[in-house]
């Protein structure tokens, strides 16, 4: 049985067994962005797209509540013109992360969560108007620092919560092709030297930050705000870069799993976002 709360559900002090809930939000955007990728052409592509973010995170055990374990899917699409629009480039792109993060209580009214996470990103690219190599894919994986703050606000005589939200990439390994080279050479007749490279700060650096206003209604919790991403990274020569700005709608809820069809709903919960 699966039961949804709204996100105001604490968790009470009482000699009664405790629940963990699981704070999620599900996140859709509108972005503008900007890529180089010297593969494909030497022009910078700019244009805008849709975005969909779903995230989760849950303490790992009742007696343990400064560690929470956490993950992300983010999906993104939508299309890009070189500066003369004779030319678009239309994207497609996925990242998963999973980590772990520490929770702080510097201030009454402030609270950071600090740790790691691993993710794998992964984004296609199709320009048709090149011929012979009309596609190149963006593939990797990183450990990342990562990282929120979340502080209190009064706002219009309602408790609201500001919250900054960011992960940087410290290492990991990405492909990247030669220049000219085409897919059917690498992966037809299988020519695969030197196209998966080690990844670090020399080579690829990059933030995705997100500021959001979290904002209670009667029965719902909502969060608005902007998104911010900047990725460079290089190997064989080539260097790309991608940025994107974007403004973003979520809806925040915490659910909890338990056995049994008529068995009521626990009260005693005790929920990460708070």
């Amino acid at each position: 049985m699966l039961t949804i709360l709204s996100g105001f559900a604490t968790a009470q002090t009482t000699t009664e067994q405790k629940y963990l809930l699981t704070s999620a939000s599900n996140t859709l955007g509108y972005l503008k962005i900007d890529f180089i990728d010297p593969y494909l052409s030497p022009l910078t592509y700019s244009g805008s797209g849709v975005g969909y973010d779903f995230q989760s995170q849950r303490f790992l055990s009742v007696e343990n509540t400064h560690i929470s374990k956490f993950q992300k899917l983010s999906l993104l699409a939508g299309k890009a013109f070189n500066p003369p629009h004779t030319a678009s480039m239309s994207f497609f792109g996925v990242n998963y992360g999973w980590g772990l993060r520490y929770h702080l209580k510097p201030m009454s009214k402030l609270r950071v969560q600090l740790g790691g996470l691993w993710d794998i990103d992964f984004m296609f690219k199709y320009l048709a108007r090149n011929v012979n190599n009309p596609v190149n894919v963006d593939l990797g994986t990183n450990l990342n620092v990562s990282g929120s703050a979340t502080y209190d606000v009064s706002l219009f005589r309602k408790e609201m919560k500001l919250k900054l939200d960011m992960k940087s990439p410290i290492l990991g390994c990405m492909f990247v092709p030669y220049s000219g080279a085409s897919y059917y050479e690498m992966f037809g007749l299988g020519n695969l030297d030197n196209i998966v490279h080690f990844s670090s700060l020399h080579n690829k650096r990059g933030l995705d930050a997100n500021l959001m206003l979290e904002i209670p209604l009667r029965r719902s919790l909502w969060r608005i705000g902007l998104g911010y991403e900047t990725m460079k990274w290089s190997a064989n020569d080539l260097v790309f870069k991608r940025n994107n700005l974007s403004f973003k709608v979520a809806s925040v809820f915490d659910f909890a799993t338990f056995a049994g069809r008529k068995k009521r709903a626990p009260n005693n919960f005790i929920s990460p976002n708070e």
